[in-house]
């Protein structure tokens, strides 16, 4: 087995990054860095943060158990989809699915991507669980000691402030190689949710025990969800996109923050865009 310092140079240049480049993204100093690849030092606080920023299985960096990277949506569901050829054969599971029956032949006889539509066509016209097809069986690991979590529904794509804006006057959905990253979100959601990394603190609380997204936090957010008072939004002002509470009040709308230091915004009447509401949030440690 590699030690971490062979892992980490192996990481470091899989992803094409400089020392520089990832001491900058992470935030370690450059000579705890130095001392990781040197073998001086044989472990970090910013192991989860430097794997994810080259893009490798964090596992496989700490202990070098498991792949180096975790595969791509798409590889994962041309594997699932081979198992179900495997299972049903070619031509029978075209007949069985005719709406994607150009989809299945072109993903199978020329590896073409499998997006989300098809995806979820598949898991329905065959009574599978929604997001089955985006699960790796493989990546499981035997011998833990936590309790699984909730089933994964599916993966969704992590966009920038910039494509959130966009995707609030589209009904395309994203395609892998147009995010940042596809990333399992355990609550059920629509086809089209995405993810967004919280910009600010404008929603962040200052009072203990009270809901709040500090910057870095990421949420997933649903554009088929409905508005309800009281939900908290993605939405589309002045051309930016935007995180706040949605309220009503007296007839009038709100954007509400959840730090008393930022100004509520009166939107009645203007021209505003809802992207999604948010659906659910993880903070990284």
């Amino acid at each position: 087995m590699t030690d971490l310092k062979d892992r980490l140079k192996e990481a470091r240049k899989h992803a094409g990054k400089t020392q520089k480049q990832v001491v900058e993204a992470v935030g370690i100093s450059q000579p705890s860095y130095s001392d990781l690849e040197r073998g001086k030092s044989y472990g970090t606080r910013y192991t989860t943060q430097i794997a994810e920023y080259l893009g490798v299985n964090a596992l496989w960096l700490a202990t070098g158990k498991g792949p180096m990277r975790k595969p791509l949506i798409n590889e994962v569901r041309h594997k699932n989809l081979e198992s179900l050829v495997e299972e049903h054969g070619l031509e029978e599971l075209k007949q069985k699915l005719p709406d994607v029956e150009s989809h299945i032949h072109f993903a199978i006889t020329e590896n073409r991507a499998i997006n989300s539509r098809v995806a979820r066509a598949i898991e329905s016209g065959l009574g599978l669980p929604i997001g089955v097809l985006d699960y790796d069986k493989t990546t499981e690991e035997t011998g833990s000691n936590v309790i699984p979590g909730p089933r994964i529904q599916g993966r969704v794509p992590l966009i920038s402030w910039v494509q959130a804006g966009a995707f609030c006057e589209s009904i395309d959905l994203f395609e892998p190689g147009d995010a940042e990253d596809w990333i399992p979100c355990p609550s059920n959601h629509s086809d089209r949710t995405f993810a967004l990394r919280v910009q600010g603190d404008s929603m962040t609380s200052p009072y203990p025990g009270q809901k709040s997204y500090p910057e870095g936090t990421i949420v997933f957010v649903d554009p088929d969800k409905p508005l309800i008072n009281g939900c908290r939004v993605i939405a589309k002002l002045n051309g930016e996109a935007t995180f706040k509470t949605y309220a009503e009040d007296m007839g009038h709308i709100y954007l509400r923050p959840i730090n008393p230091t930022y100004a509520p915004m009166d939107i009645t009447g203007k021209n505003v865009s809802f992207c999604g509401v948010i659906i659910g949030s993880y903070s990284p440690e």
